[in-house]
């Protein structure tokens, strides 16, 4: 075995803050160039550990980005752990009639999307663990209905696809010491299933291009 860094750390990087700022840039420069129109949103189901933003494309279709970081700071024992961060990217079929809708309602309703989503991960428990790459794939369904007068959205997703990770195994030996990595330790993994829920909640956002 050999002594090895980890992966990720236990507070946000400024590689992770700068991603967001820069796809929260991209999706007003986009919105400025098609409706007019960005959606802010965070999965209340990871609160406080997401940030996302979506811009609709013509009547039917929106483009969405999103960043996660489930967090729990590894304490100075390096006992446990638990840390994902991963981008996701997706696009987005809006269902029915939408030819009449005003631009603050063309992200409500019925919709069906593709997915995909890449990162890295940290999980340990009782000085053991695995560390590793993942990327995944796959389609959903999501349903939007407005609240508080349309101010706010709220969103429920569902979605299954393929997940596929190579993990490395690692030890640490003495509490509060360095974690050593098992060289001869590689596991594959690939799944099947579901694989995204969301409670979302949106904040339409209507900006004021100049002429």
């Amino acid at each position: 075995m050999k002594e090895q860094n980890y992966l990720l750390t236990n507070n946000l990087t400024l590689r992770q803050l700068v991603l967001c700022v820069v796809f929260l840039l991209l999706g007003i420069q986009s919105a400025r160039g098609q409706q007019g129109m960005i959606y802010p949103r965070t999965n209340l189901l990871l609160p406080l550990m997401n940030i996302g933003v979506e811009v609709p494309i013509g009547q039917r279709w929106s483009v969405a980005a999103d960043y996660n970081f489930p967090w729990i700071p590894r304490k100075s024992n390096h006992k446990n752990c638990f840390q994902i961060d991963g981008f996701a990217l997706e696009g987005r079929y809006w269902l029915g009639n939408r030819s009449d809708l005003p631009k603050e309602k063309r992200l409500l309703g019925h919709s069906v999307g593709l997915f995909t989503m890449a990162g890295h991960y940290d999980l340990e428990r009782n000085y053991k663990g695995h560390q590793g790459e993942y990327i995944l794939g796959g389609v959903d369904y999501l349903y939007a209905i407005p609240i508080f007068k349309g101010k706010l959205h709220l969103e429920f997703s569902l979605g299954v696809g393929f997940l596929y990770s190579e993990a490395t195994h690692y030890e640490v030996f003495e509490e509060g010491g360095r974690g050593y990595r098992d060289k001869d330790f590689r596991k594959k993994i690939e799944y099947f299933g579901p694989l995204k829920a969301g409670v979302a909640l949106v904040v339409p956002f209507r900006l004021i291009c100049p002429e």
